[in-house]
Order: structure tokens, then sequence, then C-alpha cells
């Protein structure tokens, strides 16, 4: 758990860092090594999947929507490093649930997550 904590304090200073966008990123790096370790030794800990998911979803959200035109390979890289990010996400929601989980807070974000996962996989389409 000590990782997990680790993770959710990053996460939060990452949010924080106003104007800063380098140290934002360095400290969501910090918190999705954190959750990466605590899923690692704790894989049971529904809360740090949905927490790592969130970050995923952040990581793809900061790479924007690449506006794919034909023979734009950049922007069809970046569409399928997004559409790649949100299925990890996915998979993180659906540990998350998998798991005996008391934590219902997490189960209910994990399902909503899923719900906005699965929207957003649709549009990309």
């Amino acid at each position: 758990e000590v990782n997990a904590n680790m993770g959710a304090i990053y996460a939060m200073q990452g949010k924080g860092a106003s104007n800063d966008d380098e140290q934002q990123k360095a400290n969501r790096i910090k918190a999705k090594e954190s959750f990466q370790e605590a899923v690692k030794y704790r894989p049971s800990l529904g809360s740090a999947w949905v927490n790592l998911a969130l970050l995923l979803l952040a990581e793809g959200k900061d790479m924007g929507n690449p506006n794919v035109v034909s023979g734009d390979d950049s922007a069809k890289k970046q569409l399928t490093i997004v559409n790649d990010l949100l299925k990890e996400a996915r998979q993180c929601c659906e540990r998350a649930l998998g798991m005996d989980n008391e934590d219902e807070r997490s189960r209910a974000l994990a399902n909503r997550l899923i719900g906005d996962i699965d929207a957003m996989m649709r549009q990309s389409k």
C-alpha cells in the first residue's frame, strides 16, 4: 500500500503543478510507476488499478486528439498510441472489477470509466 499511497501523492502533486508542465509530467510519471509497483506487489488492490487507469487516460488526453488525414503517418501513429492507452486503461478497470474488492467507490469509478472508454473508442473509429 505504500506504493499506492506514494502514487496518490505524486498524482496530486501532478495536478497542482500549475504553469510547470515538466514538473507535472514528472509527477505523473512517478505516480504511474508507483501504481504499477503497487499492483505488482498487491494485484488485488482495486483502487491502484483504477488510479493507474486514470493516469493512462490523462496521458492519452495530453497527447491531444490526433486529426488523421490521408497520408499523415505521425497522426496515425499518435492515434494508435492513444487507442493503446485507452485499451490499457480499460484493462486496468476490468482488473479492478475482477477483484474481491470491497471499495465500492473504486468499483463504481471503474464501471463509469469503462463506459467512457468504450464511448471514446467508438468515436475514434
